[in-house]
């Protein structure tokens, strides 16, 4: 863990100086009524949160709204939104960064 920004090890910025993995993390933890110190890169959204379906497109549509940016369901490759970091490196390609 970064003590001086408290997120997780490996976060990292992208586009426009944005820390990606923080913002999504964020998203997810408000979602799921955790703190964001509670959600690692490696949390499983299925297995750990008890995300289904209708979660994970709603964090979708969260993270469409702040990063301006459309998800295109064609990209979507098996496990990419299984956890944090896969949901991260996608949001950061999208991106560009």
């Amino acid at each position: 863990m970064d003590a001086a920004q408290g997120l997780p090890d490996g976060a990292t910025s992208s586009a426009a100086g944005r820390d990606i993995t923080a913002d999504v993390i964020r998203a997810v933890a408000a979602m799921a009524k955790l703190a964001p110190r509670e959600i690692t890169g490696t949390t499983r959204f299925r297995q750990d949160l008890d995300f289904d379906s209708t979660n994970i497109l709603e964090l979708l549509m969260r993270l469409e709204a702040e990063f301006d940016i459309e998800f295109d369901p064609d990209t979507f490759g098996a496990g990419t939104f299984e956890t944090v970091d896969g949901l991260s490196s996608y949001v950061r390609e999208t991106l560009g960064g």
